[in-house]
């Protein structure tokens, strides 16, 4: 079920493009970064940054009504202990970011929730990133 809550905030984030644009751009960025990732052997120095796999895989899998849990979250994540994962992930949640919560679906799962101000902060990324992308494509010419 998708949260009322976080609905509004994606309603109130200023975008020039629908929910459901930001979200596939959002899927591009991410396979991009993972391509990134690939193409230099998954070596951890050069990475692309945890926050933002973590900040936005768990924005889009809460507006889709599916909450990541920690685990899965923590595991999405490219580099660092166990320890060192949860620490960013608890930094996160003390920066007003995330929120823990338990799953209404197994109350033995804790899923993570991004607060509105993350769903405005990361839809006003992803807004931005795909305006300014989309621009310069155009500028791009067509195989001759």
């Amino acid at each position: 079920m998708k949260d009322p809550r976080l609905q509004q905030a994606a309603n109130e984030a200023v975008t020039s493009h629908s929910l459901e644009s930001l979200v596939i751009w959002g899927e591009v960025l991410e396979l991009y970064a993972l391509d990134w990732d690939e193409s230099f052997g998954n070596a951890p120095h050069y990475f692309t940054q945890e926050y933002w796999y973590l900040l936005v895989r768990v924005t889009f899998a809460a507006l889709k009504g599916q909450p990541l849990t920690v685990t899965a979250a923590t595991q999405g994540m490219k580099s660092g202990s166990n320890r060192t994962r949860e620490s960013r992930l608890q930094k996160a949640v003390s920066d007003g970011y995330l929120l823990k919560q338990r799953s209404e679906e197994d109350m033995r799962n804790v899923c993570l929730l991004p607060t509105e101000r993350l769903v405005k902060l990361i839809l006003g990324h992803m807004d931005r990133t795909l305006a300014m992308t989309l621009e310069r494509l155009r500028n791009i010419s067509e195989p001759e």
